[in-house]
């Protein structure tokens, strides 16, 4: 079995890659954490010549971020505050997207928002707690949103690629008496339904556009600013993760790119790990399935 890439090969294998265009790529949950180091790492492999959105909420880490990117003639970075449990917000954030692509194109779309997930519980959507919402809902409304932009690119022959941020080998079984999760606060059955519901998208969206690749992928265990939202009682146990197994967004986020740029993930639906090498995970029926997305469908309907 192949060992997994150095991180100096990754960075390098990024570092090479061309493009016949300037790409163009939305990072949502881009001002922080694996979200930004992703982004960065874009910027960095194409020399800033790239067009790149962060959506997220503080429109000063943005421009502290932009500040630190390369920049040519031909860099464009961009930022759009957007409070993303909300799915108007959504629609609207998705509006000022397609007005800010000077190409009527989108490349690449990463999705990484979400939030640590001992929290206090909150619903924010229909009853949903927010940490399902960020982690599922608001992610693919905002690829319904954009769909048509990434569709474009890969009718002009462009990368099209979309890639949620969670862990594919982390997913409950779909309770269909239960979508949505409404009767449980529990953080990790919520993070297990978000994979468990991503995974069912993976394997389904790409029935519905052939062209496009679709990603859930595993980050690592990142030592990200979310862990410090944390409850106090979790604190000493992730500052020893961070001294024993965590790694730094930097490293991740090139890995993440990676997986965003390899030829051999082109189109269809990928279940990965951090290294970008593909997993098996269970799947679900196509009742299960089907569930699924009228449910998905019917809450985010605005």
């Amino acid at each position: 079995m192949p060992s997994n890439p150095s991180l100096s090969e990754v960075k390098a294998s990024n570092a090479s890659t061309t493009w016949s265009h300037r790409p163009t790529a939305v990072f949502v949950g881009g001002t922080s954490g694996i979200g930004e180091a992703t982004a960065r790492a874009l910027a960095t492999a194409t020399k800033g010549r790239v067009q790149i959105i962060l959506v997220g909420r503080s429109r000063a880490r943005a421009e502290a971020i932009f500040a630190s990117f390369p920049r040519t003639p031909e860099s464009q970075y961009d930022f759009i505050q957007c409070e993303v449990s909300n799915m108007k917000n959504i629609v609207n954030a998705a509006q000022e997207i397609r007005s800010k692509l000077t190409n009527g194109t989108l490349n690449y779309l990463v999705l990484s928002q979400g939030i640590w997930l001992f929290v206090e519980p909150k619903q924010v959507l229909n009853g949903i707690d927010h940490r399902l919402v960020l982690n599922f809902y608001s992610r693919w409304k905002f690829v319904d949103e954009l769909m048509p932009l990434v569709e474009k690119a890969a009718e002009k022959g462009e990368e099209a690629r979309v890639m949620t941020v969670l862990n594919p080998n982390d997913a409950g079984s779909v309770d269909v008496s239960d979508l949505g999760r409404k009767t449980t606060t529990s953080g990790l059955s919520l993070a297990k339904a978000a994979t468990a519901y991503s995974n069912v998208m993976i394997e389904e969206y790409p029935k519905l556009h052939p062209n496009l690749a679709f990603y859930n992928i595993f980050p690592g265990v990142v030592s990200t600013p979310n862990m410090n939202a944390g409850a106090w009682w979790s604190q000493p146990l992730i500052a020893i993760a961070r001294m024993l197994i965590m790694i730094k967004p930097e490293e991740s986020g090139e890995r993440m790119l990676s997986a965003l740029l390899n030829p051999e993930y082109k189109k269809g639906g990928f279940y990965l790990d951090q290294y970008a090498g593909q997993v098996n995970v269970a799947k679900e029926n196509e009742e299960v399935r089907k569930a699924v997305l009228d449910h998905y469908r019917s809450e985010v309907a605005v």
